[in-house]
């Protein structure tokens, strides 16, 4: 492993947590949804890389799965307006 692996995975969980932060803005309910974000490989040909899915669950268990075709890095508010 070498050195710079940390502070990539540092950087991932950085835009992660972002993300998570612009869902939440957009949705405006704060703390009453569970929102996770991950970074995946793009299953779709038109997709030149990375992926990020989006999973919202309300506080009736009811999920929204979104993808953003894009990796956590690039994904701006924009994005999330775009797919909510």
């Amino acid at each position: 492993m070498t050195e710079r692996a940390p502070m990539g995975m540092a950087k991932t969980l950085w835009h992660t947590q972002r993300v998570k932060g612009l869902v939440r803005e957009r949705l405006g309910q704060g703390a009453a949804c569970i929102v996770s974000v991950r970074e995946t490989i793009c299953t779709d040909p038109s997709c030149p890389g990375p992926a990020t899915l989006v999973r919202i669950t309300d506080l009736s268990f009811r999920e929204k799965l979104l993808t953003i075709h894009k990796p956590v890095s690039k994904v701006g508010y924009p994005d999330i307006a775009e797919v909510i």
